[in-house]
């Protein structure tokens, strides 16, 4: 690359950075943090540095990094929700950092892949680790062409994956275990493979620190016997032979081009119509033989494949759509390193065409036309996502702080509705709004704690809360997420008063791909009760025909 085109490159580095940083920015401006963004935040902030290491994390699913970050920014002053969305921009910059300025990828694709759905909107603007983690799996590929001379940096970014998620760590183990077998393979001997692994020190060191570090997290997000998420890892509607084939044939299209699948619904439960799976499970196979083809030129078949094994054992186990981005991750790591042993050309995927009888012009068509089709997909998405972060509330939970503190409710004694099977699971909304405030300001909550503590309420766990809410009385205020719930909370408190009178209404939309589902709030209280608030007699909505 000469000088002229090198400038040209850069430039146009700068340009893509600056536009995907504004649009970003943009985003988390717009966008109102709900349930999992709170409860991170709340964490950080309100747990002791011992709970957040060694306790939560059994029952929160991943390593404590994410909440650590996120309790520096709370320390250093930063306000919710800037706290949290500082966080999530600098690592969104610095995957974007990544692409832009150090990736092998020719320049189209450094346009098109930062307007992928999971990059742009669903790991850009929601706050989770996943961000972090795509950071460094970046890191790793970067790192993976001298991972033998330089060991260290290779194992640093290995290491990063394994601190930011449990995906993260079967990414990693599935790098390092590729990278033994398809060195046994390329060389046809187990034995000089090994050998060559002791005779470089550095590296045999890194690895098993690598390997110290992965068993010691584990260990750490091991779920207890009563973490609540190990009761939705029990709940299939399909084999775990099924769930594996979707990781395999759904996933791949659902992460790049497809939208089939619901946010709210985990793939363990989802149940898709037959032309939807085929519809997946053909493009799938499409981006599985692209993906072979190079791969098998650059005799990389066992790191293709052992990495996303790894990821789907976990992917089967738990798993909804917003994980589905872990494939771009790891397909982003195999194209990576497959460009650094020689360069992805388009002729690679034009030639089956042409000897299949296609002309070489209608073959390049073709492979236009899929890029062009993913790019206008995922900006489809995108432009919808942010349309609607724009014009509607993707969580009710800052709306409802705000009524609570624009009417001086903080100190009244509210109750938030909970789970009928799960008196420690809380409305979402009602969590997500004790972001805005100082302390917990629901009475009802288990330990007074301002963030759900994901342990399962067993029967007596639940009589016990059941004969408190009994002997505490009614409240003045319910949160719930939908109306109905009250009449299971004054059945269980034995409550004379009739909470029918709505005093606070939030409708908000959670926004995934081309879909929105509704998550809106309620707050019920009695009629004398909303007289007080308002000044006036609560008047019960009547619906006129015609």
């Amino acid at each position: 690359m000469n000088m002229k085109t090198q400038k040209n490159d850069l430039i146009m580095s700068c340009i893509v950075t600056l536009i995907f940083t504004v649009v970003v920015i943009i985003g988390l401006c717009f966008h109102e943090t709900w349930y999992d963004e709170a409860q991170a935040y709340l964490i950080a902030r309100d747990a002791s540095l011992h709970d957040i290491m060694f306790y939560l994390t059994h029952y929160e699913g991943h390593p404590p990094l994410w909440h650590l970050m996120l309790k520096v920014a709370h320390l250093l002053g930063l306000p919710y929700p800037l706290a949290l969305k500082s966080v999530q921009f600098i690592c969104y910059e610095a995957v974007l950092i990544m692409i832009e300025f150090f990736s092998p990828f020719r320049r189209p694709a450094k346009i098109i892949i930062p307007m992928s759905f999971f990059i742009l909107y669903q790991y850009g603007v929601t706050s989770r680790p996943y961000i972090l983690l795509l950071f460094a799996t970046l890191a790793a590929a970067a790192a993976y062409r001298d991972r033998k001379k330089k060991p260290v940096r290779y194992t640093l970014a290995l290491i990063l994956m394994c601190l930011c998620h449990s995906y993260g760590i079967a990414l990693a183990g599935g790098i390092v275990v590729a990278d033994m077998v398809g060195e046994a393979i390329r060389q046809r001997s187990v034995v000089k493979c090994i050998r060559d692994i002791f005779k470089s020190r550095k590296l045999l060191v890194c690895y098993i620190i690598l390997l110290i570090i992965a068993v010691l997290t584990i260990a750490d997000i091991m779920p207890y016997s009563d973490t609540f998420g190990t009761t939705v890892v029990n709940r299939r509607n399909h084999s775990v032979f099924a769930l594996f084939l979707q990781c395999w044939f759904f996933i791949p299209a659902e992460a790049l081009i497809t939208s089939f699948s619901s946010e709210v619904i985990s793939m363990q439960m989802e149940v898709n119509p037959f032309q939807d799976m085929f519809g997946a499970a053909v493009v799938s196979v499409i981006v599985w033989a692209l993906l072979t083809r190079i791969c098998y030129r650059r005799k990389m078949i066992a790191e293709m494949i052992i990495p996303y094994f790894c990821i789907s054992v976990l992917l089967t186990s738990y798993s909804y759509p917003h994980h589905f981005g872990t494939f771009l991750m790891y397909l982003l790591f195999i194209l990576w390193t497959a460009s650094d042993i020689e360069p992805i050309k388009l002729s690679e995927f034009t030639e089956p065409l042409k000897k299949a009888g296609i002309s070489e012009k209608l073959s390049k068509r073709v492979a236009v036309i899929g890029v062009t089709a993913f790019a206008a997909v995922n900006l489809y998405w995108d432009g919808f996502s942010f349309y609607r972060e724009i014009t509607g509330a993707y969580d009710a939970s800052a709306g409802l702080a705000d009524w609570i503190k624009e009417n001086g409710l903080e100190g009244r004694k509210i109750m938030t509705a909970w789970l009928n099977d799960d008196t420690h699971m809380y409305s979402a909304s009602a969590m997500a709004s004790e972001a805005y405030f100082e302390k917990n300001i629901y009475y009802n909550i288990y330990n007074d704690k301002s963030y759900i503590s994901h342990i399962i309420a067993g029967q007596k766990e639940n009589e016990e809360y059941e004969d408190m809410i009994r002997s505490t009385g009614a409240p003045e205020f319910i949160v719930c997420d939908a109306p109905r719930e009250t009449i299971n909370i004054c059945m269980i408190g034995g409550f004379d008063e009739k909470f029918i009178a709505e005093a606070y209404y939030g409708k908000a939309g959670r926004i995934f791909k081309d879909k929105e589902e509704m998550c809106d709030v309620w707050v019920y209280c009695t009629k004398d009760t909303y007289k007080e608030l308002y000044g006036k007699d609560y008047v019960v909505p009547s619906y006129k025909e015609g």
